[in-house]
């Protein structure tokens, strides 16, 4: 009987895997390693469970002169340590944190082309010379990081490898990759700039060619790996360069979002760190900076760019600190034993609720009770944080430590208790003492929210944080008692906030009960040309211009008291027009996306009756089939019927995105530099099947780069959706309609063009007011128009102090309109 048994050891695993004929009473075993480049995968003398053989082997024993290493071992080490195309690019910038970098560029070209794609991941770190690039980059699961003092050379920086798997991310991202790393000449420890490189090395290795050959053995004098060491540099900084090309996988729209989402929350944000502006905070915290890194104080710090294809763009990242309602801070110290947690309304909700009150925690838990942490979380009631900033995430040394915090992760429970609340107390807050928290109300639990409330991050350092140990994916830490210490205690603090803004906002019915008397008022008083809120907004504003006039002739006569007085009772009505403009401002922008979609209504129905048409035809024929005596025939039947209900998931696929799109509340969270041409791309698709029935060209000539000035996304499909539909409407079958767009003159400017019917421009202002519609008889599928698609069209061009009109077309179209938007 054959038997595999080769070990490899790799850090805190090993692997066996090796042949030799089985007999009994085997007692010992020999083994001779071969020395090679690949020192890092060359194998102990002894293998932790294996039972020694005897010193002579039988004859019909084959005896080993060496353990052989098969070069799948890099395919089967990068799939189990990098779990994905992200986790491997954080591992290379990892790199270079450690090796005292200030500024990484991480910068992707071509990425959905893999034959023509390239990453490039460059620094001004200290650069390796000949020998520490074969001890380092050339040894897998090497001990640079893990022996002596576990800091970077010139800044002391704690690592934050300890594995020596980053140089598996290159294989992982692609099938070659050529190194040129700088070495800096000596610099003390301590110094604040590193000196001028002193050599280089330049290496060259190709995956694909170390995968075919056998083993590793074979690698040395392959040309797989090809490292020369010049004495004269090439530039006078030091640093190193990676470029991978080609790459193993393209990166599908998906990768590259999760990606970006992923970048963008790489470093903790300023919010979660830094020092909060003054008048933020109702009450003091614990801290003015967070820890969020063991580092020296002369550290210049390190910065992480993206560039290319990786560009996070102009990517509006939330991280204001002043949008939270409530604000907390906790810290353990392992040494001491003493948890802390403090939290803080922001003065915002005090000026909402006054009754709001900050709140301080001290405990002593027991030295080595757990790891030490440090966190601060921000919470917003009854509202959710932009998507890419929602979740509490944890950070080891700086760096986001994934899946905590993702859309899909719950490591806290919060989505669980959100989903499942009863009319109880937070059971969590049981581990505290009653008489260490405010009493909290029976039925608090119905007042939790998810994720999508907190923004927030957890601090941890590798000095102080025994027992916390990496999955070898990289994707989160072990289960086990001290994670599970951190999970409790960043659980209570969210709690907290639960309860003391539910005993707040508990304080102020009576006000709420005041604003719907102070409505009901109003609506008495209104009159059939104006509505209850606009005649509220009209007379607080009244009365503060009444307000600002007595301030000014009481200034005039120096009577500054009266002046007070005037200012103090000028407040309320100044608020009240502030809460008002918050909350009807938010929601006008969904009023105009679903009258857009509105207009549209004709084409939704359509669409739902014709896709059902459909499946009823699919499931006869179907029906049919299996009637067919014919096997082959039977067969080709189910074929056909297969294809068309892949067809028909497509249909209702692409019309589901747009809807998604355009109606989700992400459509209108946050505005954003968006790529016009994606954009229309989306809304394309909806019209997809009348575009294909009347045989209509679509033309599709925005660049590819083009964005438009910070807009919802929703607003902008709201735009395309009209201009669209109306050019499908008046394009004769056969016809055409082009889309062109550029940034010009300060403005993005757009022009949809169509052939068929044209448009008087001496009245084609007036078909920009309601009810002028520029339909005189109905369409089929798109129906006839209400009169609103332009009206809602102007007003969202308009929002943004643009402009839209019809203009003379160009040649071969009977009508162009156009829109422009300042770019700001």
């Amino acid at each position: 009987m054959q038997l595999l048994y080769r070990c490899v050891q790799f850090h805190s695993f090993v692997l066996w895997q090796f042949p030799f004929s089985a007999y009994n009473n085997i007692t010992g075993l020999r083994a001779v390693r071969k020395p090679s480049i690949w020192s890092g995968v060359s194998v102990n003398d002894e293998c932790p469970t294996a039972t020694p053989l005897p010193d002579q082997f039988p004859a019909d024993v084959q005896q080993m002169t060496g353990f052989s290493v098969d070069t799948k071992l890099f395919q089967e080490l990068g799939e189990l340590l990098v779990a994905k195309e992200s986790t491997a690019l954080v591992e290379l910038i990892k790199n270079s944190y450690d090796a005292d970098a200030t500024v990484v560029t991480v910068t992707g070209h071509n990425l959905g082309d893999a034959a023509r794609g390239s990453i490039v991941v460059s620094d001004d770190g200290v650069g390796m010379s000949g020998d520490e690039f074969n001890r380092g980059f050339l040894t897998i699961a090497g001990r640079t990081k893990n022996s002596g003092d576990r800091r970077s050379p010139v800044f002391g920086r704690r690592y934050t490898g300890e594995k020596g798997v980053g140089r598996l991310a290159s294989h992982k991202l692609g099938t070659v990759v050529e190194v040129q790393s700088r070495k800096a000449g000596p610099a003390p420890r301590g110094a604040n700039t590193l000196p001028p490189p002193l050599s280089e090395v330049v290496a060259h290795i190709d995956w694909r060619a170390i995968e075919a050959l056998e083993t590793l053995d074979q690698v040395d004098g392959s040309g797989a790996v090809r490292v020369d060491e010049r004495a004269k540099p090439s530039k006078p900084t030091s640093g190193t360069t990676l470029k991978i090309a080609p790459l193993r996988t393209a990166w599908t729209d998906r990768i590259r979002s999760s990606f970006l989402r992923e970048a963008a929350t790489l470093a903790p944000l300023a919010a979660t760190w830094k020092k909060l502006r003054e008048n933020v905070l109702a009450d003091k915290l614990l801290f003015e900076t967070l820890p969020i890194r063991d580092q020296q104080s002369g550290d210049p710090g390190f910065e992480v760019v993206f560039g290319g294809d990786l560009s996070l763009g102009d990517l509006l990242l939330p991280d204001s600190a002043a949008a939270a309602s409530w604000i907390a801070e906790l810290s353990f110290d392992r040494g001491t034993g003493i948890l802390q947690i403090a939290l803080s309304p922001t003065k915002a909700e005090v000026r909402k609720y006054p009754g709001a009150e900050g709140f301080r925690l001290k405990k002593n838990l027991g030295p080595g009770s757990g790891p030490s942490f440090t966190g601060r979380i921000l919470q917003r009631s009854g509202a959710s944080w932009e998507t890419e900033v929602q979740g509490i995430r944890v950070f080891m040394e700086g760096f986001r430590v994934s899946p905590y915090g993702d859309l899909r992760d719950d490591w806290l429970g919060l989505e669980r208790t959100y989903l499942s609340r009863a009319k109880r107390q937070l059971t969590s807050l049981a581990v505290l003492d009653a008489n260490q928290i405010p009493a909290g109300l029976e039925n608090e639990e119905l007042v939790t929210q998810g994720n999508h409330a907190y923004m927030g991050g957890i601090f941890l350092h590798r000095s102080s944080s025994p027992g916390l140990e990496m999955v070898v994916s990289r994707e989160g830490f072990l289960p086990g008692a001290a994670f599970d210490f951190i999970t409790q205690w960043t659980r209570v603090t969210t709690d907290l906030i639960v309860r003391l803004g539910s005993v707040a906002r508990r304080e102020v019915k009576e006000i709420r009960s005041q604003q719907r008397v102070a409505q009901r008022d109003a609506s008495i008083r209104s009159d059939v040309n104006e509505t209850p809120t606009a005649l509220r907004v009209r007379e607080h504003a009244m009365q503060v211009e009444r307000s600002f006039a007595n301030i000014q002739k009481a200034v005039e006569r120096n009577d500054f008291v009266t002046a007070t007085r005037e200012a103090k009772e000028l407040q309320p009505n100044l608020s009240e027009i502030r809460e008002m403009a918050d909350q009807f401002g938010s929601e006008a922008v969904q009023w105009r996306v679903l009258a857009s979609l509105g207009t549209e209504l004709a084409a939704f129905v359509h669409e739902i009756n014709a896709v059902g048409l459909q499946i009823s035809a699919l499931a006869r024929e179907l029906e049919d089939a299996l009637t067919i005596d014919d096997l082959a025939r039977t067969r080709t039947a189910i074929r056909k019927a297969r294809q068309r209900a892949l067809d028909l998931a497509d249909r209702i696929r692409r019309n589901a995105t747009y809807l998604v799109d355009a109606t989700s509340f992400e459509g209108r969270r946050r505005r954003s530099r968006l790529l016009l041409r994606d954009r229309f791309e989306t809304v394309r698709l909806f019209f997809e099947t009348r575009i294909e029935q009347k045989n209509i060209a679509v033309v599709n000539n925005i660049p590819t780069d083009l964005r438009t000035p910070p807009m919802f996304p929703s607003e902008l499909s709201g735009i395309f959706t009209n201009l669209l539909s109306n050019a499908v409407k008046f394009s004769d079958a056969g016809g055409r309609i082009e889309v062109v767009a550029r940034e010009h003159g300060g403005f993005c400017e757009v022009q949809v063009s169509n052939t068929g019917a044209a448009v008087d421009l001496s009245r084609a202002r007036r078909l920009f007011e309601a009810f002028q519609s520029t339909t005189e008889r109905p369409d089929a599928i798109l129906g006839q128009g209400m009169g609103m698609g332009l009206t809602i069209t102007r007003a969202f061009v308009q929002e943004y102090g643009g402009e839209i009109d019809f203009i003379v077309p160009s040649s071969g179209f009977a009508t162009t309109i156009r829109f422009r938007i300042p770019m700001r």
